[in-house]
């Protein structure tokens, strides 16, 4: 006879089932489950009849049926108790506790392991199967538990006996029916690791800990706590640098810093280094190649872990590295919450000497509970991000890498590619490397598809490379790790939505630089999340300060911002073209009025847009200086978009300037250009305006000839159009070409007529300049006290006006006829007013011409040392305007003045 409860619960007989009542069967199970088999009546009771009360007739009833039923036990029923006797083999139940018992007394992991796979064979599917009521679910749940308790102790015993594919088989049909088991998890955890399928493990406890809500991570420090036999363990001395990295180049500077900080000589600075800039500069190459220099100061171990920041897989979760790193170093916590590890990672590091290097990291709260704290340790991490909150907190000392010079990208360039192949790709080498702008993934990237293809595809190389919309397709090896354009998705992925959408505005923007304001200008007005934008840009290196307050996109981030620009629908890319030359030329126009007060040039008024106003001519002339090529770029822009009033505008803004910094070649560039452009959209009296800048512009190179038919077709058309100014201005500038061409009294016809139109229009500035041409006109003429008398008139109109160009060229003309009338003292007063006004606008080319004639007024003053200081002064300026022979410079324009 057999007595099974670890399933249907059942008699059998010789291998068949014994006919037992229902309430009978239930009555024996009460009894088997009882402690020493051994029931009271109201036990009995509460189980079989819950809903009526205790009857002792009643259970000597069932009694007496069991004893019929079931010859083979042995029941005692004294009144207040029930006993079972029964040969403990014939029970299915006694059995496994048997099993269970041997299994604990075992001399060694396989006889344990029999003991307990014996004890699990008992099972035959849901304990007390078809037993009904509150009391038998209760028991159910209790022998439940004890069939777990044993297939956990069994998965054990097969571990001990390194019988790893059946443990794994065993817990993974247990984890089946005890999905929530944390035992069961810690098991497979581990026998995955001794499998060396480490990859399962990280995935399947996110998978449990999103499923369950309950922490994991504790887990994996199972493996370290169970693997020290030793009496006294012997630490262990981590060195876990990947193999060595390609050469560095170019960082001596910063690999010398980053030493010095890490072993503790640098001032105010914890012994943790930063190491960010932008995606492809090196950074790992860079922490790992000083790690290694730098490593031999740190006995107790070296810890690396890639966090995976930037990158198409998810980053690591700093508590699995904290526990991988605990592990590696032999750590085994107090207690395995969060805090107690923290607290052992922390005390570890305090006490040995260990370098840890955190490779690209996503930003400071990635890496914070990683970082050593005061002792001997120290730590490297490297980042696209600049983590300003590691220098406030932990007192990091930041290191930025640039893109490398071109000394050191040809460097790494030979390092790659060995000194037979650079010789044989030589005629190329220059351009490769400004292609690849210093960034080394480029150049390591350039150099694998030169080796891989050999040197004679180097010039389809360099072609690929050199044009703009294959420069990118070209820098991809096919690898996460190993294409630029990857590498920038990423980062740009990572992005907020403000800074995606600035990131790509950017490439509209034609740079090379862009001022803050610019930056300003193009964010949206609706958000104040757009605000910080830029700042994301810039901190995540994808955006640079060059100087000051201006901005610069690296060629290659440039590239492919361009890329996500293109995708972006055309209006949408026209609007932002046209805001960013709106901005440009509202700025430009303002500066322009200061520097040229009597042109009138239509812009119009600015609309949602803050304009920087310059305090004075200085202030303009520095604008300019600054954006001179970020504006000359933007006309090409405007033409891209068909833009027509900024195309001929922004170079209308530029003329004065031009002019001033002897830039009269680029005017000539941009004005043709803008004359067509006008024809289309402005007025006459706006196109009869740009022929006189070009008229100008000619006079200024010296073609006397074209600047006339220029002006003379400026005056036609703005006479043709009733423009009395434009009449009137042209009139004055063709007196000026006409005394400078040998003809001072048609000059002085000209003139005449011009300050006749300028006080019919009561035009101040006009009436200025006139008489200052009147002036000059006299002064040819050798009628010297006319000269001087309508100098000093212009003088009289121009006072307390903004033309201090106008006052300056008067005092200049002034000085000039009374040396001319022997009064050489008077004159020097003279030059030195028009000298101060120049400097105050920085009009460099005029200093000179002043200078020079300011020396030989004090010559003729008999004051010889101040006349040589004025030389050296002059000589000193056409050295920085690029004259390479100022000795000779200051005899032409003497002859010339």
């Amino acid at each position: 006879m057999e007595v099974r409860i670890l399933g249907p619960v059942e008699v059998r007989q010789d291998d068949d089932p014994v006919d037992i009542q229902p309430r009978t069967l239930q009555f024996l199970a009460i009894l088997l489950l009882a402690p020493g088999l051994s029931a009271t009546h109201a036990e009995i009771n509460s189980c079989l009849w819950p809903e009526k009360k205790p009857d002792s007739n009643r259970i000597r009833q069932y009694s007496r049926k069991l004893r019929h039923e079931v010859p083979d036990i042995t029941l005692a029923n004294d009144g207040r108790f029930c006993r079972l006797r029964i040969d403990p083999h014939r029970v299915d139940y006694l059995r496994f506790r048997t099993h269970r018992e041997i299994a604990g007394g075992a001399p060694d992991p396989a006889s344990e392991l029999a003991a307990l796979k014996a004890a699990l064979a008992e099972h035959r599917g849901e304990p007390l199967r078809g037993m009904p009521g509150p009391e038998f679910a209760a028991h159910r749940a209790d022998l439940v538990t004890q069939l777990q308790d044993t297939t956990v102790d069994c998965v054990r015993a097969e571990l001990a006996c390194k019988q790893l594919e059946a443990a794994h088989r065993r817990v993974s049909a247990a984890q089946k029916r005890w999905p929530d088991s944390e035992p069961l998890l810690e098991l497979r955890v581990r026998i995955l690791g001794a499998l060396g399928r480490t990859g399962e493990i990280g995935p399947l406890l996110e998978d449990w800990r999103e499923q369950f809500k309950r922490p994991i991570v504790h887990l994996l420090l199972s493996r370290a706590a169970k693997s020290t036999t030793q009496q006294v363990p012997v630490r262990p001395v981590p060195r876990q640098l990947p193999p060595r990295s390609p050469a560095l180049v170019g960082r001596g500077d910063q690999v010398e810093r980053l030493c010095n900080t890490l072993l503790g000589r640098t001032a105010g600075r914890s012994k943790i280094v930063t190491v960010s800039g932008m995606p492809g500069i090196g950074k790992t190459v860079f922490a790992i190649s000083a790690g290694r220099t730098v490593e031999e100061h740190f006995p107790d171990g070296t810890l690396y872990a890639d966090l995976r920041g930037y990158n198409t897989q998810e980053p690591e979760h700093f508590e699995y590295l904290l526990v991988r790193f605990l592990n590696n170093l032999g750590v085994e916590p107090d207690t395995p919450t969060r805090d107690g590890m923290l607290a052992a990672y922390r005390t570890a590091l305090a006490d040995r000497s260990v370098l840890v290097v955190l490779d690209n990291a996503r930003d400071e709260k990635h890496v914070r509970n990683l970082l050593p704290g005061l002792g001997r340790s120290a730590a490297i991490v490297t980042s696209r991000r600049q983590l300003h909150g590691l220098a406030i907190q932990e007192g990091a000392d930041m290191i930025g890498l640039a893109p490398l010079g071109r000394t050191a990208a040809l460097e790494l360039l030979r390092e790659h590619l060995g000194d037979q192949r650079m010789g044989q790709v030589s005629p190329f080498v220059d351009e490769l490397v400004e292609c690849c702008a210093g960034v080394p993934l480029a150049l390591s990237i350039t150099a694998a598809h030169i080796l891989v293809r050999g040197t004679g595809a180097v010039g389809k190389i360099s072609h690929d490379l050199r044009t703009r919309s294959t420069r990118l397709q070209q820098l991809d090896l096919g690898s996460d790790d190993q294409s630029v354009r990857l590498s920038f998705e990423v980062s740009y992925d990572l992005l907020p939505a403000p800074a995606k959408q600035l990131f790509w505005q950017l490439a509209v923007h034609p740079g090379p630089t862009i001022s803050w304001s610019a930056v300003r200008a193009l964010l949206s007005e609706d958000g104040a999340e757009f605000s910080s934008a830029g700042d994301e840009l810039v901190r995540n290196h994808l955006l640079g300060e060059s100087s000051g307050s201006r901005y610069g996109m690296h060629d290659l981030l440039r590239a492919y911002a361009e890329e996500l620009a293109a995708r972006q629908g055309p209006g949408e890319r026209a609007e932002v073209a046209e805001r960013i030359l709106e901005f440009l030329l509202q700025n430009a126009a303002s500066c322009d009025r200061l520097l040229d007060p009597d042109r009138r040039l239509p812009v119009g008024a600015a609309k949602n847009l803050r304009i920087d106003v310059p305090r004075n001519i200085a202030a303009a002339t520095a604008w300019f200086e600054a954006e001179y090529s970020t504006l000359t770029a933007v006309i090409g822009t405007a033409e891209t978009y068909g833009l027509d009033r900024h195309t001929w505008l922004v170079p209308m803004t530029l003329v004065a300037f031009q002019w001033r910094s002897g830039r009269y070649l680029d005017a000539l560039r941009h004005l043709p250009t803008a004359l067509e452009a006008a024809r289309r959209v402005a007025s006459p009296v706006d196109v009869a305006m740009v022929h006189r800048m070009l008229g100008g512009t000619h006079r200024g190179l010296g073609d006397l000839a074209r600047a006339t038919r220029e002006m003379r077709s400026a005056a036609r058309l703005s006479e043709e159009h009733g423009d009395k100014r434009g009449v009137a201005l042209a009139n004055s500038a063709l007196g000026a070409m006409l005394r400078e061409g040998g003809a001072p009294n048609e000059a002085f016809a000209h003139h005449t007529a011009a300050l006749a139109a300028f006080q019919e229009l009561d035009d101040v500035l006009g009436q200025g300049g006139a008489l200052d041409g009147i002036g000059a006109a006299h002064h040819d003429l050798q009628r010297f006290a006319l000269a001087q008398e309508h100098y000093r008139r212009a003088l009289e109109v121009l006072a307390g006006t903004e033309d201090l160009n106008g006052q300056a060229h008067a005092w200049f003309g002034l000085g000039r006829s009374q040396v001319a009338l022997g009064s050489p003292r008077d004159a020097i007063v003279s030059f030195t007013r028009a000298l101060r006004l120049y400097r105050s606008f920085s009009y460099a080319s005029r200093q000179v011409r002043t200078l020079i004639s300011l020396s030989d007024a004090f010559l003729q003053a008999d004051r010889p040392r101040m006349a040589a200081e004025a030389l050296s002064q002059a000589r000193s300026l056409l050295t920085a305007l690029g004259e390479s022979d100022p000795d000779a410079a200051v005899e032409r324009l003497r002859n010339q003045l």
